[in-house]
């Protein structure tokens, strides 16, 4: 199979023969290797050029855009090669990123759309962020969500973007070419990742064989709403440009359904209430009584075998008749429980010390000693209540003049 390897560059020049380099210096040489200038007002056109002696193609457009710039690597390369891997003109690839992901496309029963890997973020300076820093947190975090027991590759994905960026798309090029990047700024690489997941053809190398560069000029810094404003977008894309394949797939549409059951516990920018705030808002917009009732009746029983049975019937057949009937806690209840417990532990803690302190306070008064020469003040020192903090408060109660 021909490999193709696309970069979109704009405005990288201190980063892109960082890029170059480690394709370049990959262990299985990518067959064609496209850069495309997307009108950089640096100097990256001039540092891109050293490298045409090394088969680095390059075309300088006036600035279209990271969506169009990607399709259009994908429609120039596509047309002699069947496999296409990307890279941001700042991100970096190990070497032998190549080597370990094409064999997952060779078996052509099995052949995925696309195969992905694990990757860890560095500094501008090539050095891995580090461990205790937001961002190398977030991403610790969003590939532990995938040790869940029984979670599927697009119910994690629903949870958080733990594939990240572009960067970690290496695709069939019929796939990139039938569902190209759309128009958004932060999103583009997720939409595509949800669409491949949703139709079970992402292959997952765990292995860390791409660097992702964080560095200040990274389109993700920004405030929370625009990010917010784009995922809420995306959704609903998803919703409409896959309305008829659902309708028609099952096994596509059970898996739509798993997917934004588990986005109501993103931990990436998907708001869920917001979400149903937009679909009150459309819903109010462009039905009435008639359309909405319309719209119910049409649900074909034949067509959706979902009409014929009780969809929460499960949570009452598997209840164990002792702990809540639910399957599973969801993340956020289970982050409020542990948040909860931590703040227990530590108020029992606290508790612990008063009550050593109060004792030790005891011990050092002559009053109190006196006292219970002559059977006084024992209830001072007893040991009543069920948890510290019941005991420390009656310690409190208790407490008279020790001096």
């Amino acid at each position: 199979m021909r490999l193709a390897v696309v970069i979109a560059s704009y405005n990288h020049a201190q980063y892109i023969p960082f890029a170059i380099e480690s394709v370049l210096n990959q262990t299985r040489r990518p067959d064609r290797f496209l850069v495309i200038d997307d009108g950089s007002k640096d100097d990256s056109v001039d540092v891109i050029r050293r490298y045409e002696k090394d088969g680095v193609e390059l075309i300088v457009q006036p600035n279209a855009g990271a969506h169009a710039t990607w399709n259009r690597c994908v429609e120039t390369v596509a047309t002699d090669c069947d496999l296409v891997s990307i890279l941001n003109s700042d991100d970096i690839y190990l070497p032998e990123r190549f080597e370990r992901c094409l064999p997952l496309f060779e078996t052509a029963a099995a052949a995925p759309l696309m195969a992905c890997t694990g990757l860890r973020m560095i500094g501008p300076d090539n050095a891995p962020l580090a461990a205790d820093e937001s961002r190398a947190k977030w991403l610790r975090a969003a590939w532990a969500l995938g040790d869940a027991p029984g979670v599927e590759l697009w119910e994690w994905l629903a949870m958080a973007n733990f594939l990240v960026t572009s960067s970690n798309v290496v695709a069939r090029a019929d796939y990139l070419l039938a569902h190209p990047f759309r128009p958004y700024r932060f999103n583009h690489d997720y939409f595509l990742f949800a669409d491949a997941a949703l139709r079970d053809g992402i292959a997952l190398l765990p292995d860390v064989l791409l660097d992702y560069r964080v560095h200040p000029q990274n389109n993700i810094n920004t405030d929370p709403a625009p990010l917010l404003r784009e995922m809420l977008r995306m959704h609903l894309d998803l919703y409409r440009g896959h309305a008829a394949e659902f309708a028609a797939d099952p096994a596509l549409r059970a898996r739509f359904y798993e997917y934004m059951d588990a986005a109501r516990r993103s931990i990436s920018a998907f708001h869920g209430g917001l979400f149903q705030l937009l679909l009150a808002r459309l819903a109010a917009d462009t039905l009435d009584d008639a359309g909405a009732e319309a719209l119910v009746a049409g649900l074909d029983e034949t067509a959706l075998p979902e009409l014929g049975d009780y969809p929460n019937k499960a949570l009452v057949n598997q209840w164990d008749g002792a702990s809540p009937p639910q399957l599973a806690l969801n993340l956020a209840e289970k982050l409020e429980a542990a948040k909860a417990a931590k703040s227990k532990a530590e108020a029992d803690r606290k508790a612990w010390r008063e009550i050593a302190e109060f004792r030790r306070d005891l011990d050092a008064s002559w009053a109190y000693h006196l006292g219970r020469v002559f059977g006084l003040g024992k209830k001072r020192a007893a040991d009543v209540g069920k948890t510290p903090g019941e005991k420390l408060e009656k310690l409190r109660n208790s407490k008279g003049n020790l001096k």
